[in-house]
């Protein structure tokens, strides 16, 4: 068959999770590919350039454009020019621009085979959800409340103007929020293979649909490459070592994890000594105020950004891996986001400690694994880093996890293809 068309702003040399997820699904499918991206706009990435992350089987094709508007016109160009060239197309979102293309495509050639995978959902997305919510202690109401950061000046003048400001910003949003489930149903109901990471991200998006709407959805799973980790050797320590990786921000937040080492340390001043907990990657400036005010930064170690194959070889150092979820209880009562970090973890081989809600897909995975589900309860995450530091508490992680290996995952995919075009 001709190659495959994908379009997908993030992908390597940028290095970003999006990106990743892609680069390691086509990496390792039987088909050629296609990558119309872009390397000159390093927003939302992490900052460092994966020169090394490359495959026989796909070909990048950069563009010019360095923001979203004109990188969209200017992929509709390249297909319009080059339409000959591909009969499958698949668009890969954040950020829904490549979806846009997508439909775009479809409206010129009907004929195009189109795939449409989701990173997250573009409409009535869970996490943009707790800053609106008034339930949420992320509102702006709640955050006042809670002393989080935003300061009213008691004036009248300046109350009727916050007042004016938020009804016109209720406005704004409720009309952005129109637009954005009309784009997700048109793109929903017009490509001809929807890809979702689980079956909870499935549910989530596809609830009313009818059944032949939902019999275009396939689950594929983030996985990791085996060829990618570093090979290493983990030298004795005495102390233990503990590693985030990954974006952390004040809706997904470490600070009751913080709260639970504040009084480890407080019952143990040698704790020091026995633990180092290591965090690379954003952290907001709330949770960096919290180490500094309560003298963890001996314990707790910021650590600055790596570059991807770094990222891999320190899971593989690492005692214990921690995956921390933003808790979404107050606008959803299970958590449908597959962090692509977590399929990284499991394939280090070392151990996982999530602190995720107690329904949803991380703790379905991480339980699956025998790995340690937590609650973002700060006494139940402080009882068991007593258990583990303390008394020698022991995780036995499963290690089938082929499921997440970016070859049986990749195959999955070329099955589904094969439906399509032979």
């Amino acid at each position: 068959m001709k190659k495959i068309l994908v379009f997908s702003w993030f992908f390597p040399p940028i290095n970003s999770s999006e990106g990743l997820v892609t680069f390691k699904l086509l990496k390792n499918s039987k088909h050629k590919f296609d990558v119309f991206t872009q390397k000159n706009n390093n927003l939302w990435s992490y900052n460092s350039e994966e020169h090394s992350l490359t495959s026989e089987n796909v070909n990048r094709i950069f563009a010019k454009s360095d923001n979203l508007k004109s990188w969209e016109k200017e992929g509709l160009e390249y297909y319009v020019d080059n339409s000959d060239k591909y009969d499958v197309i698949m668009t890969r979102s954040m950020p829904p621009e490549s979806h846009i293309i997508g439909l775009k495509i479809k409206k010129y050639n009907d004929k195009i085979k189109w795939i449409a995978s989701f990173g997250d959902p573009i409409a009535n997305n869970p996490y943009v959800m707790m800053t609106t919510s008034q339930n949420s202690p992320y509102s702006c109401k709640n955050r006042y409340k809670n002393g989080m950061g935003i300061r009213w000046i008691v004036s009248p003048k300046r109350i009727l103007k916050n007042i004016i400001w938020h009804l016109d910003y209720g406005r704004k949003q409720k009309k952005e929020l129109k637009k954005e489930q009309i784009l997700q149903k048109e793109i929903i109901e017009n490509a001809d293979m929807l890809i979702f990471n689980s079956t909870y991200q499935k549910n989530y998006m596809l609830k009313g649909y009818s059944d032949d709407i939902k019999s275009k959805a396939i689950i594929l799973n983030h996985s990791y490459d085996k060829s990618l980790y570093p090979a290493v050797s983990k030298k004795e320590s005495k102390k233990l070592k503990f590693t985030y990786i990954g974006h952390l921000d004040d809706i997904r937040t470490p600070i009751n994890l913080f709260k639970a080492i504040n009084k480890l340390y407080k019952n143990d001043y040698k704790l020091s000594s026995k633990v180092e907990f290591n965090f690379y990657g954003n952290m907001s400036n709330n949770d960096k105020l919290y180490l500094l005010d309560n003298d963890l930064l001996d314990i707790i170690k910021i650590k600055k950004p790596v570059d991807y194959i770094t990222s891999l070889k320190i899971m593989k150092e690492s005692d214990y891996l921690l995956h921390i979820d933003a808790n979404l209880s107050s606008v959803l009562g299970e958590n449908i986001f597959f962090a692509a970090k977590l399929a990284d973890y499991i394939g280090s081989g070392s151990k996982i400690i999530g602190i995720t809600m107690l329904e949803g897909i991380s703790a379905n995975i991480l339980r699956n694994l025998n790995a340690l589900v937590l609650s973002h309860s700060e006494e139940e995450i402080y009882n068991y880093l007593y258990l583990i530091i303390n008394e020698n508490y022991n995780i036995n992680m499963n290690k089938n996890n082929l499921d997440f290996d970016a070859k049986e995952v990749a195959k999955i995919f070329d099955k589904e293809i094969s439906k399509y075009v032979k």
